[in-house]
């Protein structure tokens, strides 16, 4: 499984703790970020890494190999000329199909409206990704330092899971 944007690593290190069977790859672009966690985390199934998304993915995971991709509350570019900063782009959902097994998942937050739906119709259009139900891991599994700024702030939250 592969975090992207781990930030403090609240879920990661959740994520780890449930599943003890699993291996989870947090990445996140801050290395002070990185530094601060990597010194509070002790989980053998949990590596966090100063890396960007695009090229440890592309490099580091054989295709078909991922079972699951978490990518919380991304993007902080909302205004259009921002656009083309943004990770949910063409050629990354190409990477990340790649990636993913067969009956790979994709999880995907943020509690900005229309982000939300600027990401919805790019993977529409996208046409290699469906959304599935799977409130079980929205309602029982996520729990990320962004979530809970955005309960403490009041926002809503948006959230989707993706399959193959």
């Amino acid at each position: 499984d592969f975090e992207i944007g781990c930030g403090r690593a609240l879920f990661a290190q959740n994520y780890a703790q449930r599943h003890p069977d699993r291996n989870l790859i947090a990445i996140e672009i801050r290395k002070a970020m990185v530094n601060i966690v990597k010194d509070e985390v002790q989980l053998n199934n949990l590596f966090i890494l100063h890396k960007k998304a695009e090229i440890f993915l592309e490099d580091c995971f054989e295709n078909n190999s991922l079972d699951r991709i978490f990518l919380f509350h991304p993007d902080p570019w909302l205004k259009p000329r921002h656009n083309k900063r943004r990770v949910i782009q063409n050629d990354f959902l190409d990477l990340i199909y790649l990636k993913l097994k067969e009956t790979g998942k994709i999880y995907i937050s943020t509690d900005v409206k229309s982000l939300w739906a600027d990401t919805l119709e790019i993977i529409n259009n996208h046409n290699k990704f469906k959304i599935c139900d799977d409130q079980n891991f929205w309602q029982n599994e996520y729990n990320s330092h962004w979530h809970q700024f955005s309960q403490m702030e009041k926002r809503n939250l948006f959230e989707g899971t993706f399959t193959k």
